[in-house]
Parts: C-alpha cells; structure tokens; sequence
C-alpha cells in the first residue's frame, strides 16, 4: 500500500509548485542531501541540466516509493517552502492510514446499525457538547508535549458511555478530532477478552489491523501518537493483574496482566487512555490510575428530553402529548435522563401511538420498564401469529439472550439464531421489530441490558417438560452471580429475573403468552439464597448493593421480608440516593437483622443530582432506621464516615433509643459531627445493653467531652469499652475523662489513641488511675505525645493501681529512659500489669538489660511488644538470657522490625529449645536470612519446644526457606507460623476496627 502510494502520488506536482530560484536551492541542496542520507548520488550532469520533470523521474528511478518522498519533504523544509512540508505530511498520513479507514468503514455502519438513538447526529452532538468539549480540552491541553493523558468516562448502566466512544471513534476515523494529536486509535472491547486467556498487545490490535498496513512495530515507535479507548470493564470477568506490569508490547502475556500494565502506565507509557468506567469499575480500577481525568456523563436535560420525544415520534402533538405525560411522572422522566431509557420509554409510547391506543404507562421499577418495553413491541410485532407461534418465537428469541449471556457472547452470527430456532425470516422480523440489529453478519440485542431481559424472561417461559440447555444454566447460578459481583451483565439478568417474579409482573406479561409463565422462579430464588447464606463467609461475599436492588425491583414485601431473614449481618455503602431509597426498602422490610455495616453520604444533606427532597429523604430514613428496634436481636451498628444534617441526626438516635431497641455495640468512626449531641448522649442512658461505644476518628469539642463524661458517670450508664481515639482529646478534655475513672466501676477499656493529649493529660489519667476506686483493666495511648518524662507518672500510677492489666503506650518517644522507668517499679510484686506495648518508642539495645532484669523478677508480665525499636542482635542476646532463667513467666515477646539478623538467631533456638514460657514469637520484617531460619527451624522441631505462634512473613523468603518452614509447621501441629499475627486484635482493642 505504501509502495503504490509513493509510486502513484504526484512528486511532479509538488515540484511545479517551486519557484524558479527554489527550484535551483532545491537541486544544490538535493547533493548534500543524498550524502547526508548515504544513498547513492544521482550523476551530476544529468542533475544539472534536468527540469522538473526530469528531477521527479530521477528521484523515482534511483530512490522508488519512500526514499524519495523522506528526501523531498526535507528539501523543502530547506528551500522556506514549509507550506509544501505541511500539505505533504497530511496527503501521505491520510493515504498511509488503511486502519484509519478501516475503522472509519467499520464504525459507521456500528453508529448506524447497531446504536439505540434514532435522533439525527445534530442533535446527539448538542446533548454531549459539554462532554466533549471536556474531553478536547484534557488531550487538547498537552498537545504541544504530547504528554500521556488518562481520563475517565464515568455514568451509570445505560448513561450511554459506549455510545460516546463509538461516536468518538468514528469522528476520528473521519477526520474531525485528535487529527493532530493522535495518528492512530485503538478501541478495545474488554468484555471480547473475557474468552482470551493470554496474548500480546500486538496480536490484540491485530484483528482490526488491515493487511496492508504498514508493520505494527512502527506504530509502537511514536506511543505519545496512539490513544487507547477501552469499554466493557463492568463484564470482566476477572479482576486485572495490577501488581505485576509487563512492559513488553510484543511478548504474550496472561490478559489480566496485559490490560493491567496498560492500566498502570507500565506498557507504552507515553500513550494515552480513555476508560469508560460503571460505578463497579470506578470501584475497582479508578483508585490504580495514574492522575486520571474524570469526566462525567450528564445526561439530557430537560430541554434535551424534549427535543427527543420530538425528534423520535416526529409528529409535533403526539410528541408533546408524550413528553407531557412522562414530565408529570417523576420516575418516568428521571428515567428519560439517559439515552437508553429515553429510547426504551419512546419506543414503548410510539406503538402505543401506532396501534392507536390511548397514551398510558405503568413504570415503577426498571424492569417494569423494560416489560412495557417488550409487551408494546410484541403486540404489535407478532399480531398476525397465533399465540402459540408467538411464543415459540419468543422463546427463541429469549434462548438466544440466555445463551449469550452464559456464554459471553453479545455479537452473534447467522448459525447461532438458526441453533436457538430462529429463521432468516424471524431474524428479519426481529430485527424489524428493533429487537436485533443487524451489521452486515454481525447481530445484537439493541443494548445489553435488552439481551439480559430477554435471558431473564427464557428462565418464565421454560415449561417443566423443556429439555435442559446445557449452555444456559440454573436459576441458583443467576441468583448467585447477582449478589456476588459477577460481571454487570449477568447481575443485571439477575436483576431482572427478581422482577419478573413478582406476581404483578407476570400477570402483566401473560397477556402476551399461550403458556403459563413459571411462578416458581421465587421459590427457587429464595432457596438458593437461603443456601447461599448458610455458606462459610458467604456474609463476606454478598453485594448487599446488588441484593438490594434486586429486592427492590421485586417489591413484593414477604417475599422481600423472607430473603432478609437469610442475612442478619449487612455491610452496604451508600453515596447515591436511588441507593438510599433501595436500602431503605428492604431495612422496612428486616426483621432479623443483628449487625449493620454503613458508610452513608451525598444523601444529606444534599444529594447530588437533588432528586428528593428532604421530606422524601426524612421519611425514607425512619424506614431505615426503623430496623433498630423492629429487629429483636439487633445488636451492632457500626457508622463509618458517614455524613448526617442534624433532622437525620435526630431521627437516627431517637431510633437507637426505642425500648425494643437491644444495641450492644455502637461504633461512629470518622464522623461529621454528632448532631445537636443532646439525642447523642441519650443513647448511652436510654439504651441500658449498649456496652461498647467507638468514636474514633470523630472530633469532639470540649463541651461534648465533658457532656460525654456526665453520662458515662451516670448509674444508667453500662459501657464497658471506651474508643475515643483520633478524637482530638486534649489535655483539658483529659481532666473531664480523668474523672469518670473512679466513678464508673463498669468502665473496663479505654482507647485514647492518636490524641494530642500530651505529657499534661497524661499526668490527669494516672491521678485517677492510682485512686483505690479505679477498675480500668486496659488503656491505650499510642501516639499521644507522651515523652520519657511522663513514664515517671504511669509507673507510679502502675505501682498503686491494683486492675490495669494491658498499657499501650506504642508511638510515643519514650526512649531507653523512659522504659527504665517501668522496669525500676515493675518490678515490685504489688505492680499486676500483664501487658506492655512499647511499639515503636525510640528504644534501642541499651534498654534491654533493664527489661531483661524485669522479665526475670516480674512474674505477673505476660506480653512484651517491642515492635519497630532499634533493640539489634545485641539487645536480643541480652533478652534471651532472661527468657531462659527459671523464674520467667513472659508469654509474647514481640520483636517484628527490630533490625535483627541472622547473629541472633542462635540466641533465639537457645530460648525456643530451653525455654518453658515463651508461647508466642514475632520476627516478622527482620533480615534473618535462610541461614537464620534454619536455625529457628532446628529449635522449632524440638520434642521440648512450647512454641506455639511464630510471626514470621513466609513470602519474603526465598523458595528453599518457604518450603523448610511448611515442613517444621506440618511436624509440630501446635505450630502456627503468621504475618502480622497480633495486628488486628491490636487494632479491634484500639479501636481502628470493630
């Protein structure tokens, strides 16, 4: 192609176009330049007396195709003739580019036979204005780099996302976008790779790539040139390997590391990429991009919805009639916000209009109006067939979705309608019908949320006499992918298939069908779930999301009260407030519910696309809260950075406060506020179970310390564990907290993490913890702003309390100083301490002949944590001499990140052979090497070693020692070798976790 081009293409033309003085320039020039190049020089003679005919002949005999023209466009660059340079370099792109043209071909017919609009092309230009011109302006503005640029396209299902790329794509193609910025773009469905288990980039952009193209190799020479779009992450079914880049285009590799490294820059990182992302993409790739523009899908407005209805149903008063009615129903014109649901509700109302029927819809739930959808269409379509042939027809129809859906495939081929029972003739019928479209041999759904109704639909219409499909497979197996995120296909049949259940939607349906469509989809439903449910962490595994949506679109309320009963533990995040209104009406619906996971915002105050107002919102959040006290066996809420205006405040703890309300747990982590506080504290009173109260990470005042204090003094009062880490408790908040210690008996816990409360707090705390009447067992303070000098006054503390039994004084800069202070009083019998946590204190060897002084003399210390502290090999030899002294008692010895070496693992076997207390050991994140475990591998397997819990990462070693330390756990059964083995019964005591 490249050949034939230079050979065709005018050379002579561009010549003529000289001047007589440039072509003279162009001809002493042309000398130098062939030198410069090392081509073969052209005699000087017949050089020197040629026109310009004669030099465009001579340049194509000695230099045929692209030699020739590489000389030409540098010559004119010389000769001042940019202007030539310029129209050369367009005319041999534009010619040079057969993908161009390929995908220009290919595309069109894409916009024109498989894209859902039906609306001119002007008038889909002036809806996505804004988006586009966004999206000019984030390539546009690195243009003169050619930096990478990342952006996403973000919407819900049906926003028209994939409608944007084609168009996108196709101007491109055509000429009108990118045209300098990008020489070649590349659309990767990402749902097609779902079949490909490995391969190259190279041979992915292969199938699009014509054969007479030049090689892809040089494509890849100028990545700052290339745009990749990619849509379809919501059908991927597997998750992108993002912690294993490859950089090599060429090389095959797994797809999930192939469309990582892409992802994350590391292959071609000078292209650039446009995602289009659903919200379970955002969730799952948005936080791996690098620097990414988001660009968001509006959606019509108003306006934009009127121009539709006009442009789709044509005639000027049936149009408005249309629109009227829709704009009257909330729902129905929020539907109407996307492309897809405004071509679904004008289809629905256009064979309405066309069979002369009065304009009515009945929508309340998505899949009502994809039923209305279908109904209206088949009607009208299959009028002229009996009933039974309609259905035949439909069921056909339906297989072909169901097949599709289980077997991935979206684009289908003649051979796979005539497999499932449809004809040519129904094809064209169908495709008639705007049920399919049709490409050239390619056919789709219309969308793929069409093709999941139909799927959805097969499961109603089977008969219990039908022969099982092997390809399509059982109710269970769509019930299970709804709930456990599987690709957003299958979810969405899922989805569906709980709203054709319901008894309203198929009796509304029947009107259609000779048979009786199958009401015991429910039951099946319903068992499922209940097995699902009886799995082990299937708690874990559940989008309570998706559950609820699908619930949602069922509304059945038995049937939704019955399938709630499954799943007294729920973990829901809401930032939308269709999601809200969802939960909402399944929480109405829960009687069994014991613990509840939320993270709640964009709903109050203000939800972001204003689509409640705040009596909707008020009057959804009772039914919410409602759960609280119509659940007998509720027990646990944790709220995680959730955000609240003061009226749902107020409704959330007059809830908490209900006499059948039997809360235990209450957790309110980084909170946005507490409301006016007066409901707040209430609850501590009013709630006579409520034992455990987390505040971390939610600042309090001052006066709301105090207040917080005067209810934990109450008699009423029954919290038992205290979190008030990150909370901003100063050292005057100290004095209020300091005064609930001798007069709560109950207050057995108290986490004061994260707090600025200084060495002057801390002196108010060991005031109260040194009085007789104080009962606190466990006190946390890492990261307090504590100093070696207030080890002085918890020691003194510690020497008269007579319950504390765990002190948590991790990251704060005590020194070896301060932990001599401990070890002088520590080591007298009265001290009961069982626990010390001195993580990360600045200690280093030094303080290790105190401490092992301490561990002989003390025999009530159980625990010693000494996490990330420079005590070295010699601080452990010092320990270990102590560990096998006869009077120790220690129990846990951390030593994770202490700088140790192999030196001191002999010192270690010694203790694990000889020693009698020693039952758990943290090494964790030390360079002991192979050698070193070795050793401990030795000592491990001692018939006398008590050992039972060894913190050590296995990954960080090299195969020969994973393989070594499988072997010793295998050998000894008590053995259990961990990563990080304390970390989260550290965090659930601080209060980082519930």
């Amino acid at each position: 192609m490249a050949e034939s081009f230079f050979a065709d293409f005018g050379l002579l033309w561009y010549l003529k176009e000289l001047r007589k003085e440039e072509f003279w320039k162009f001809k002493e020039l042309l000398k130098q330049e062939l030198l410069k190049l090392k081509l073969s020089p052209i005699p000087c003679p017949e050089l020197k007396k040629a026109s310009k005919e004669d030099v465009a002949a001579l340049l194509d005999k000695h230099y045929p195709g692209k030699q020739a023209w590489e000389v030409m466009l540098n010559l004119f660059l010389q000769v001042n003739r940019g202007d030539l340079w310029t129209k050369a370099q367009d005319e041999i792109r534009n010619k040079l580019n057969p993908y161009k043209s390929h995908m220009k071909e290919k595309f069109r017919r894409v916009w024109e036979k498989e894209t859902c609009l039906e609306v001119p092309d002007e008038f889909y230009r002036g809806s996505i204005k804004t988006e586009y011109e966004q999206l000019s302006s984030a390539y546009g503005a690195h243009w003169a780099e050619e930096t990478s640029v990342t952006v996403v396209l973000h919407g819900l299902g049906g926003a028209g996302k994939t409608t944007f790329l084609r168009k996108l794509m196709l101007e491109w193609a055509e000429g009108n976008l990118w045209k300098e910025r990008f020489t070649f773009v590349f659309f990767l469905n990402i749902y097609e790779m779902n079949s490909i288990t490995e391969t190259s980039l190279v041979q992915l952009i292969s199938r699009d790539w014509p054969e007479c193209s030049e090689p892809i190799e040089e494509v890849f020479s100028q990545p700052q040139r290339i745009l990749f779009m990619m849509d379809g992450f919501e059908e991927l079914k597997f998750y992108l390997d993002l912690n294993n880049p490859c950089s090599d285009w060429r090389q095959r590799q797994p797809t999930p590391v192939l469309l990582g490294s892409l992802l994350r820059r590391k292959m071609l990182p000078e292209s650039s990429l446009l995602l289009a992302l659903g919200m379970v993409g955002m969730k799952k790739y948005f936080y791996s991009l690098q620097y990414p523009q988001y660009i968001n899908i509006q959606g019509f407005s108003a306006h934009t919805r009127k121009l539709y209805f006009s442009h789709f149903l044509g005639e000027k008063h049936q149009a408005a009639r249309a629109f009227s009615l829709v704009k009257d129903h909330a729902k129905l014109f929020l539907l109407c916000q996307y492309p897809l649901g405004c071509w679904l509700l004008c289809s629905c109302l256009k064979w309405q209009l066309e069979r002369g029927e009065d304009l009515s819809i009945d929508i309340y739930s998505i899949t009502s109006l994809y039923a209305s959808y279908a109904t209206s269409v088949l009607k009208s379509g299959l009028k002229n067939f009996t009933p039974r042939q309609s259905t035949a027809k439909i069921k056909a129809l339906c297989a072909l979705a169901a097949e599709g859906i289980w077997t991935d495939s979206f684009v289908f081929q003649l051979w796979d309608l005539q497999r499932n029972g449809i004809s040519e003739t129904d094809a064209s019928m169908w495709v008639g019908m705007q049920l399919l479209r049709r490409n050239e041999d390619r056919v789709t759904f219309p969308h793929i949320c069409v093709q999941g109704f139909f799927a959805a639909l097969w499961y109603l219409l089977r008969g219990p006499q039908s022969q099982p499909d092997p390809t399509i497979r059982s109710v269970a197996q769509v019930v299970e992918a709804t709930v456990t995120l599987a690709p957003s296909y299958l979810m969405q049949t899922g989805m569906f298939l709980f709203g054709l259940s319901a008894e309203q939607m198929t009796s509304m349906l029947q009107t259609v069908f000779d048979v009786p469509l199958s009401r015991e989809i429910q039951l099946e439903i319903i068992e499922c779930l209940r097995s699902f449910s009886q799995y082990v962490d299937s708690q874990a595994l559940v989008g309570f999301r998706e559950l609820f949506n699908s619930l949602f679109e069922n509304r059945e309320e038995e049937f939704t009260t019955q399938v709630m009963s499954f799943f007294p533990k729920v973990d829901i995040y809401i930032n939308h407030a269709d999601d809200f209104v969802v939960s909402a009406f399944c929480f109405k619906h829960t009687h069994n519910l014991k613990e509840l996971h939320l993270t709640l915002e964009h709903v109050f105050p203000d939800d972001r696309e204003h689509t409640l107002n705040t009596s909707q919102k008020l009057g959804y959040w009772k039914d919410f809260c409602s759960v609280f006290s119509t659940s007998k066996d509720f027990q646990v809420l944790d709220l995680d950075s959730c955000v609240f205006d003061d009226a749902s405040h107020a409704i959330l703890w007059k809830s908490l406060t209900q006499s059948t309300c039997k809360l235990q747990k209450l957790m309110y982590s980084y909170a946005f506020g507490l409301g006016n506080g007066v409901d707040f504290f209430r609850v501590i009173l009013h709630n006579a179970h409520l034992t455990y109260m987390n505040l971390h990470g939610t600042n309090l005042s001052h006066e709301q310390v105090k207040k917080l204090c005067e209810m934990l003094k109450h008699p009423f009062c029954n919290i038992e564990q205290l979190m008030l880490g990150k909370c901003d408790i100063t050292q005057e908040s100290c004095v209020e907290i300091a005064s609930v210690l001798p007069c709560n008996r109950k207050l057995k816990l108290l986490s004061l993490v994260e707090n600025p409360m200084m060495h002057e707090g801390a002196l108010e705390l060991c005031k109260a913890l040194k009085q007789p009447a104080c009962t606190l067992e466990k006190l946390l303070l890492k990261f307090c702003c504590l100093t070696s000098a207030t080890c002085n006054y918890i020691s003194e503390a510690l020497y008269h309390n007579k319950f504390l039994s765990i002190l948590d004084l991790g990251s704060n800069t005590l020194k070896d100083e301060g932990v001599a202070y401990f070890c002088n009083i520590l080591r007298y019998p009265s001290c009961i301490l069982q626990e010390l946590w001195l993580t990360s204190c600045y200690l280093t060897s030094v303080c290790c002949k105190d401490l092992s002084a301490l561990i002989v003399s003390n025999t009530k210390l159980r625990t010693l944590k000494l996490k990330n502290n420079k005590i070295e090999d010699a601080g452990v030899k010092e320990l270990c001499v102590a560990l096998k002294h006869p009077n120790c008692k220690l129990e846990t010895l951390g030593l994770d990140m202490c700088e140790l070496t192999m030196a001191c693992c002999e010192d270690l076997a010694s203790v694990l052979t000889f020693g009698r207390s020693l039952k758990s050991l943290n090494l964790d994140c030390n360079n002991l090497g192979h050698d070193g475990v070795v050793m401990l591998c030795k000592a491990l397997s001692h018939p006398d070693c008590v050992l039972e819990l060894l913190g050590l990462d296995r990954n960080a070693f090299e195969e020969e020692t994973q393989v070594l330390l499988k072997a010793v756990e295998e050998k000894n059964p008590q053995l259990r070798i961990l990563h990080y083995p304390w970390e989260a019964e550290e965090d659930r005591m601080r209060g980082f976790l519930l």
